[in-house]
Order: structure tokens, then C-alpha cells, then sequence
């Protein structure tokens, strides 16, 4: 995050102006305090990008950056204008000498080093990003290809830090040439006290609509530099020659500034990450940088000697270098190591470690060179140009390239139908797109909305209502197919309730699938009506148990929650054990990396699980007891199916790949646990020409009363095919 708004002119990373009374020239001087303020913004982003849990409101250095960006870049232009030297090309060529020259050689070096380190597809989708970067949108690249449920993950990306770049250069953009059409109003201040409550207005509306648009997007972030540049409209920091002030107001700033210090550590400490950001709480860094800055501003005050201190300062005039440099260096150190099956810690460090290196030479040979204003000016923007033009045809390049994840044809086309099989809302995100699922085969996905309340996904393979039913999020799509074809060869018509990226336990609460609550409860009753009114043979009940289990007593209350919603409308209720997830994640397309490790080492990777295989154990315990408890229920042991005698993952089968990506089964996949649930759905057959065995006694809300009797599990283990 650039933040060092200033013009070369003060030959300084941080002015302080006054404004002019007296129709001379006002003075401008180095405040190092401001570089401390950076100090402190970089240094959180920086922890926080290391260790998040630590400080998980780090990423709130941004906000401090922007009311900082806002204040200093409003006080150079008010100063110009003022004193009648004020040129909008002059502007716009200082920020183009500032900020652009380190910029470009990052997004070259990035570029560069995904080609060597990271898997091909990974290094195209870098280059894309590169060119939207450079071209000062990166915040609307991110926001239009990451994210979502089946989307790439935006934390994996290198170039994910240039949105803050791209939403500061916007504002440059537009702000400057609003500044100056008001500059000779008497009303500049409510003028700009206005726009900028408009936009926290915006802001707090959107957080809770479009947290991902809110979070990224220029007129809901405005209000944080606006909320600096109101600050140096109104204020007149002191001047050399400063004026002696009263001892209640000297105290009164010194505990502005200390308080507002707080504010931003708080902040640093206890904001977390989450869609209830910006928002209202997005304040607390915002107004902790404004008090910070009017304390500062006159340099005498505690907060303002102890951010002068050599080392802040330092790291501040650092800062933009360190902001640029870090993230990449980070995410192409995980990932490499990740790929190569060492410590993701170990390569976060080392990445860390080269970008901090990489930081302080940039600053050293190419922003500070470049962005001098003296003689040989000419030269300088030229050079500046052939970079930008190097970045931009480097990136070019690369983004035209069309990896192929399997080149050498080791394995067929994976294939994931389950899509087919989702009553939740359409994704508008092409699939083939996103890294993790360029190589498989997705069916076009017909738009059926709200195709729930009619029952969701029927196929009347059989006469009457649905006998069999499947509820769940994801994990249950990728057996639709293999289940739908079961139903198909028995005869037994087979409806699908079933939503990605939406938990199978009532309430279902606001998803991808159904983005507000009122949907959300719509979804619960259209689920509860069909389940009384069709009375099926058997309720078949699949979901992403890891993400519940880790509190195991809370798991355990859900489970019989469910069951109690569930089990007095049907005979049987099949429960599926969680597939073991793959510790690459969903960065990674996992053909290709099977592929390119094959070609690196000349074997196969060994993939183990994921570190919540524990929690996946533990979910099995817990399902298993509750299993003593009801008849109805039975456990469905399709995990087993994919573990190795070394604990190790089964990816693959000869020629097919049995995984879409970390965590979901490719058809193939499914088709491994074929017998055991064929076995299981006829046997829910069998019972119904038995008579019905009682079952549970359930309360007035409808959840199950634990039965005395615990001899009535049912588990049903698939043996390795």
C-alpha cells in the first residue's frame, strides 16, 4: 500500500503544511512521525500475513494506510493550489514517477518466478492478474475471478495485494480533479465531509449485501482517505514558526494521540477477517488513525517522538517497497513448498525473507532513483515507459499460454456431473476458468431457480412419490450421479435436496446457494413439507463433517438435531462417512500437480490428508454413537475406499482420477463405493416389505429422546475393491 503521497519538491516522505493567510508562500517540511505511521501499518500487514492468528486484525494497516494516503496527498494539493503552482499533469506525472517504477519490476519478477516455481496454470492466471494490476484494476479483476464457492481462492493469488494499490490510484484519479474545482469555495469542507459520509454510508449497507464488492471497490472505501483529506482541509498543521499553545491543549493532543495509537492496535488485535467487514467496525482503525495524525502533527507530542525514533522511520520509508514485495514472495514460497511436500511455515519464512530482500533493493536502485524530479527527468520517465512496456508484454505473453494439465495423457479427463444435481443458485463464474478445475469436465448446468419448493431434482424412475431422498451440500452432489443411476437400475424414483457450499443441518442459514436468509428459511420448509408429505424409504444424508466436528459436543447436538427433523418421515436414514481431504487444497489443480511431479521426480506423489483428518476421525466416532442410539440410522464407511496401507490418500486408479480437487470425488471417484451403497439403498427396500420396526420417541419440537437400548448399530463398512 503506497501512502508516500508527497512530491519530490520536499525532497521528504512526509510534509506538513500550513494554509495561507497572508498571501505569501507557505512552508513545507519533513514531519518523520508520518513515517512511523507507516511504520506501524506495514508492520501489521506484515504480522499479519505471517501470523494471523496472532494478529488477526493486521490486515487493518491497509485502513490506516488509506486515512494516511487521503491526509498527505490533500495537504500537497491544497499547498500547490494555494500558493498558485498547482498543474494536474505536474500531479499525475509524480505519481506515475512515485509508484510505478517499483510496481512494474514486481509484477515482471512475480510473473517470472511463477513460471519457475509454481505449476504452468497457476503462472498464466498470475500474468492475467498482472495485467490488470498494472493497469491499476486489480480490485476489479479480483472481484470478478476469485471467490465463491467453486472459485479460486483469493489468498493464493501473488498479485492480491495490488487491489489496495488499484482503489488508491482510483481515488487519485478522480479526487485531485475534485479538489480542485472546489478549492476556491467556501464550502470545500462540507463539500467534502459529505461525499465521504456517502460513502461510509455505502459501505455499511454493502457490507452486509455485497461483502466482496464493499470489501474492494473504490466508492465504498473512499471514506477512509476522504475521512484523511477532511482532516487536512479543516486542520492547519503547525509551521516552523508555530505558536505557543495552552497547556489544556497540549494535553488534550497528547491524549488524542495516545488514544488513537490504541484504537489502531485494538484494532489490530481483535478485527477479524469476515463479511461483517468494512463495515461499521472498518471505524475503529479510521478514526484511530485521524486522532493519531492530528496529534502528530506538530511533532512535539509523545506519540509523534516515539514514531520519529530511527527504526520506524526506516521501515516507514520502506514501507510502499516492503507492501509491493512481501505478499508475492509469500504465496510462491508456501505454494512451492506446499507442492513439494515440506512445511508451508518453512516457505512462508523463506518467502518472507526474499521479500524483504527484494524490498530494500527495489527501493534502493529503482524507486528512489526514479522517482527524482531534477535534471535527466526526461531520461527517467523513458526508462520508466520501457518498463511498463516490458511488464505488460511479459504478462501478455504469459496469459496467452494454454497449459494443459496432462500433456502426456497419464490419466482420462476426470468428469464432475454432480452439478446437475444442486437445487441451490447457479454460479456465474465459468468453472473451466478457475485453476483447480481447468481440466474437468463440468455438464452445462441448466438455470432451474428455486426448483426446491417443487421438490428440488426428481427422476421418477419409479411409480409414485420419491422413495429415496438426498440432503446435503457439496459432498452430496458428487454421488448424485452414481446414486441417480443406482435408483435408475432398482426402479425407485429419487429426489436430490441438495445445495453446494449449504450445511444439510436445519437452520441452513444465508449460503452461496441461497445468499438471504428468507431463502434460506423458504429452503428449510420446502425440505420439512416434502420429507412429511413423501414419507421415503430411505432420507440419504451427505456433508463436509470436518467443518462441524471440531467441536464434538456442538457436532453431536447437530447430528441429533438433524435426525430429529429427519427420522420420524422415513424408515431409514443413511449417513456418509467424509472422504479424506488432500493436504494440497484448492490452490492446486490436482492433475496437473500428480502430472508435474511425475515429470520432476519420476514417481507419483504420496498425498496425505489434510490436518483435520483428526476431526474427520472424529466425526466417524460420533456418528457411530449416535447410530447405538436410533435404528433408523446407519453409517455409510465410504472412506475407506480411499486410504493406502501407508495412510496416504488414493488419488488414482490406473488411468482415472478419482478426485475433481482437494476435497471433492471425481465421478470415477464415486463410482469406487458403487457396491456398498447399492447394497445399502436395496437394503431400505428389504425393509419395507418387514413390518415397521418402532423407532424413537420424539418431543413436541421434534428431536429424539435418547433410547436406553444400545444394541441396534448399524454400520455398513465398504471393503477395498
Amino acid at each position: 500500500m503506497s501512502a508516500d503521497d508527497q512530491p519530490e519538491l520536499m525532497n521528504s516522505l512526509g510534509p506538513t503544511i500550513s494554509r495561507a493567510r497572508s498571501g505569501s508562500a507557505d512552508s513545507m517540511r519533513y514531519a518523520p512521525s508520518l513515517d512511523g505511521v507507516r511504520a506501524v501499518a506495514i508492520l501489521a500487514v506484515l504480522g499479519f500475513h505471517v501470523m494471523p492468528r496472532v494478529l488477526r486484525g493486521g490486515f487493518t494497516g491497509v485502513d490506516v494506510f488509506f486515512v494516511l494516503s487521503g491526509y498527505l496527498i490533500t495537504s500537497v494539493i491544497l499547498h500547490d493550489i494555494r500558493n498558485g503552482n498547482f498543474s494536474m499533469r505536474e500531479f499525475y506525472l509524480r505519481r506515475i514517477q512515485r509508484l510505478l517504477p517499483n510496481a512494474v519490476v514486481m509484477v515482471i519478477v512475480t510473473v517470472l518466478l511463477s513460471l519457475v516455481f509454481l505449476l504452468p496454470s497457476m503462472a498464466v492466471k498470475v500474468a492475467g492478474h498482472g495485467l490488470w494490476a498494472i493497469s491499476n484494476l486489480s480490485n476489479v479483476y479480483i472481484l470478478r475471478n476469485f471467490g465463491g464457492y467453486w472459485g479460486d481462492l483469493a489468498t493464493t493469488a501473488p498479485l492480491l495485494h495490488t487491489w489496495s494499490l488499484a482503489v488508491e490510484e482510483q481515488f487519485y484519479l478522480a479526487f485531485p480533479l475534485t479538489l480542485f474545482l472546489l478549492s476556491r469555495r467556501t464550502n470545500l469542507l462540507a463539500v467534502t465531509v459529505c461525499i465521504s459520509l456517502a460513502s461510509l454510508a455505502l459501505s455499511i449497507y454493502g457490507t452486509g449485501m455485497n461483502p466482496a464488492a464493499t470489501f474492494y471497490l473504490l466508492p465504498t472505501r473512499a471514506w477512509e482517505p476522504l475521512f484523511g483529506a477532511i482532516l487536512a482541509t479543516y486542520r492547519v498543521p503547525v509551521t516552523v514558526d508555530q505558536p505557543l499553545r495552552s497547556t489544556k491543549a497540549m494535553l488534550a493532543t497528547e491524549i488524542i494521540g495516545w488514544g488513537g495509537l490504541a484504537l489502531i492496535v485494538i484494532g489490530f488485535l481483535f478485527i477479524t477477517e469476515g463479511k461483517s467487514f468494512p463495515g461499521t467496525i472498518a471505524l475503529v482503525p479510521a478514526i484511530g488513525s485521524l486522532a493519531l495524525l492530528v496529534s502528530i502533527a506538530d511533532g512535539t507530542t509523545g506519540p509523534a517522538r516515539l514514531l520519529s525514533r530511527p527504526f520506524p522511520v526506516l521501515v516507514g520509508k520502506l514501507s510502499y517497497s516492503l507492501y509491493l514485495w512481501h505478499w508475492p514472495m509469500i504465496v510462491i514460497g508456501r505454494t512451492y513448498a506446499d507442492l513439494i511436500g515440506i512445511s508451508q511455515r518453512a516457505g512462508k519464512l523463506i518467502g518472507l525473507s526474499a521479500g524483504v530482500i527484494f524490498a530494500v533493493i527495489a527501493y534502493r536502485f529503482i524507486e528512489h532513483p526514479l522517482r527524482q524530479r531534477g535534471p535527466g527527468r526526461r531520461r527517467r520517465l523513458l526508462v520508466l515507459g520501457m518498463a511498463f512496456a516490458t511488464s505488460f508484454l511479459v504478462c501478455l505473453a504469459v496469459s496467452l499460454r494454454h497449459p494443459v494439465a496432462d500433456p502426456r495423457g497419464y490419466f482420462d479427463r476426470p468428469a464432475f456431473y454432480g452439478l446437475l444435481y444442486s437445487v441451490g443458485e447457479k454460479s456465474d463464474v465459468p468453472l473451466s476458468s478457475t485453476t483447480r478445475y481447468a481440466d474437468v469436465l463440468f455438464p452445462e448446468r441448466p438455470r432451474q431457480p428455486e426448483v426446491w419448493r417443487n421438490g428440488g431434482i426428481i427422476h421418477s424412475w419409479g411409480s409414485g412419490n420419491p422413495r429415496v431422498v438426498v440432503l446435503g451440500s457439496s459432498h452430496a452432489l458428487m454421488y448424485g450421479r452414481l446414486i441417480d443411476d443406482i435408483c435408475k437400475q432398482e426402479g425407485l424414483s429419487v429426489a436430490f435436496l441438495s445445495a453446494d457450499a449449504s450445511p444439510v443441518f436445519f437452520p441452513t442459514g444465508v449460503s452461496y446457494s441461497f445468499p438471504n436468509l428468507a431463502l434460506s428459511r423458504d429452503f428449510d420448509a420446502a425440505r420439512r413439507k416434502w420429507l412429511s408429505e413423501w414419507n421415503p424409504d430411505a432420507v440419504i444424508v451427505i456433508e463436509r463433517w470436518d467443518g462441524f466436528a471440531g467441536d464434538r459436543a456442538d457436532f453431536n447436538r447437530k447430528l441429533r438435531e438433524l435426525v430429529g427433523e429427519v427420522a420420524p418421515h422415513t424408515r431409514n436414514v443413511i449417513l456418509f462417512s467424509q472422504v479424506p481431504v488432500l493436504r494440497l487444497g484448492e490452490k492446486v489443480n490436482l492433475r496437473e500437480f500428480a502430472t508435474w511431479y511425475l515429470k520432476t521426480f519420476g514417481r507419483l506423489p504420496k498425498i496425505v490428508p489434510d490436518a483435520n483428518e483428526p476431526t474427520r476421525k472424529s466425526s466417524i466416532t460420533t456418528i457411530e454413537a449416535l447410530t447405538d442410539d436410533f435404528p433408523k440410522v446407519q453409517l455409510l464407511r465410504v472412506d475407506q475406499q480411499f486410504y493406502l496401507e501407508d495412510g496416504s490418500v488414493r488419488f488414482s486408479s490406473g488411468r482415472s482420477f478419482l478426485y475433481a480437487d482437494d476435497n471433492h470425488l471425481s465421478d470415477a471417484g464415486a463410482e469406487l463405493v458403487r457396491a456398498i451403497c447399492t447394497r445399502a439403498i436395496l437394503a431400505t427396500q428389504l425393509d419395507t416389505k418387514k413390518p415397521a420396526e418402532p423407532g424413537p420417541r420424539w418431543t413436541e419440537k421434534g428431536h429424539a429422546r435418547k433410547l436406553t437400548s444400545r444394541n441396534n448399530t448399524r454400520s455398513l463398512a465398504g471393503e477395498v475393491l
